[in-house]
């Protein structure tokens, strides 16, 4: 199935191949509900954490 997404500035549907069903339709990986609110999909691994380290500075002995 293709992708099934209106893409208002170009006036067409985006119609990539492989597109997997949905509620809205069929979604290609670009255009699925998670991917348009900016979110990983349910079931991803989590991503890596980045921890920051502050630099401790030495004070008098």
């Amino acid at each position: 199935m293709k992708c099934a997404h209106w893409i208002g500035a170009r006036r067409r549907y985006c119609q990539i191949p492989g597109a997997r069903r949905y509620v809205q339709g069929y979604r290609c990986p670009l255009h699925t509900p998670s991917a348009l609110a900016g979110k990983p999909e349910p079931g991803a691994p989590p991503r890596p954490r980045v921890v920051e380290h502050q630099a401790v500075e030495d004070g008098p002995p």
